[in-house]
């Protein structure tokens, strides 16, 4: 009987330890994919870079504006649109940079879902939370950003054209400002869920050392 019972606390370390040994083989994968998400994600500064540059080219070209009839401004309102159409493309840019993040993050949410260290799993379900949120307020602002610069495109639209009236022009200047102040929101909304996930990011970082 006392030999049974000494079998049994052995077999039971031996599960412990295999188990601990999977949680590392686990959190190990963990980190290869992060470290793709990150390379993924590489691009993003450089189109940030981009875009910003285009946005302060814009902001010049449309500074000149005021004040002015269209039908004077009518090189410009063609440069000013040919910039709304690099804007629109540094967002499909860096929508198929998060694209390939995301793919390498259901991959380690595999991964994250066989960790049996019943501790570690719940920091690492905060993690990967946290990542989740990050890709769907990361996709309410490129569809912001995206509505903001077609409503720009509208206007811009609308001034090349042979007729026009001032109410139409204050109607599409109106919701520039409304789509100006949800893509605000929407970009602290993104940027809260990154502070979050370089938080939750520590948290690991301390468990899988």
């Amino acid at each position: 009987m006392k030999i049974k019972k000494t079998m049994s606390l052995v077999l039971a370390t031996t599960v412990l330890l295999a188990a601990c040994n999977n949680d590392k083989e686990h959190i190990k994968n963990i980190n290869d994919g992060l470290d793709k998400m990150q390379k993924a994600e590489q691009p993003l500064e450089h189109i940030n870079q981009n875009r910003n540059k285009l946005e302060q080219e814009k902001e010049k070209i449309t500074k000149a504006f005021n004040g002015k009839d269209p039908t004077t401004i009518q090189s410009d309102l063609d440069k000013v649109l040919k910039n709304t159409n690099e804007r629109n493309n540094t967002i499909k840019q860096e929508e198929d940079a998060v694209k390939n993040s995301k793919k390498e993050f259901e991959k380690l949410k595999n991964d994250v879902n066989k960790i049996e260290d019943k501790d570690k799993k719940k920091q690492y379900d905060e993690f990967v939370k946290a990542l989740d949120t990050k890709y769907k307020k990361h996709e309410a602002f490129t569809k912001g950003y995206q509505d903001l610069v077609n409503k720009e495109k509208d206007l811009f639209t609308y001034f090349k054209g042979q007729s026009g009236t001032q109410a139409e022009v204050d109607k599409k200047s109106k919701s520039i400002v409304e789509a100006q102040k949800q893509l605000k929101n929407k970009v602290d909304q993104y940027a809260k869920s990154l502070r979050n996930v370089q938080k939750e990011k520590r948290d690991i970082d301390e468990i899988s050392n």
